[in-house]
């Protein structure tokens, strides 16, 4: 069993060491491979990713890409994955890797197809009450269109953590089409929910969220219409 790894970067060069750092350390023992993927970033981000390679070996790969925003990019990192299982980890501090190995625990022992993180499942700080109001409503709003189609209803749509099948990551990401910074969570989302058979589960996991001055880049407005939109689109028109 390998675990797929994909860690989306642009203009990460402040927490990129330590968050590969630490899921190197929290995964030791496990087979994995952690694909670090570039979006064209214009600071030290890409040579620290082939500082991370030459410090702990082939199990780190790099994808450059041209800058696109990070939908694109993580879909760039899932169409290079090889393993069983993928799953998303951003290149800041704000999830805890120690999560990934009760979702992995999870989707193996129950047999299932995709595994959320759940933010709201234990009390999390929360620094920006709009961001958590706007993230709630756009997962309620979501969860409601796939609990009706597959009875998936993701407490927490807008999660980075999401992990699945390899095989199912892949072949959904060719259709990816969403080119927004945050257009490929309710889109994968949607494309799930379609997925005949879906079995899905979901796990409290810690959230440790930035502010606009550490690089927070979520605007609660404009993210939230665009994903409210794309929401929309993605359910009944793609």
């Amino acid at each position: 069993m390998k675990l797929s790894l994909i860690m989306p970067a642009y203009n990460k060069q402040n927490t990129l060491r330590e968050i590969v750092e630490k899921v190197v350390t929290i995964l030791e023992g496990i087979d994995y491979e952690l694909i670090m993927v570039d979006d064209k970033s214009v600071d030290n981000t890409l040579e620290l990713m082939k500082e991370m390679v030459r410090k702990f070996g082939s199990r780190l790969r790099i994808v450059e890409k041209e800058h696109s925003g990070k939908s694109q990019t993580v879909k760039a990192g899932i169409l290079a994955s090889k393993g069983e299982y993928v799953v998303i980890q951003d290149a800041d501090m704000e999830y805890d890797p120690k999560d990934l190995l009760i979702m992995l625990d999870k989707i193996q022992s129950e047999n299932l197809d995709v595994v959320y993180g759940n933010r709201f499942g234990k009390q999390n700080e929360v620094v920006y009450l709009q961001n958590w109001i706007g993230n709630s409503v756009l997962s309620m709003i979501s969860a409601v269109i796939t609990w009706l189609r597959a009875n998936m209803w993701p407490r927490d749509m807008e999660v980075c953590y999401k992990m699945a099948k390899g095989d199912l990551y892949r072949e959904l990401a060719e259709g990816l089409k969403s080119k927004t910074n945050f257009g490929f969570e309710p889109e994968i989302t949607a494309k799930f929910s379609k997925v005949r058979g879906m079995k899905f589960a979901q796990v409290p996991i810690s959230y440790y969220p930035r502010t606009v001055a550490e690089g927070k880049k979520m605007s609660a407005f404009k993210h939230g219409v665009e994903a409210l939109k794309e929401i929309f689109m993605y359910n009944f028109f793609e």
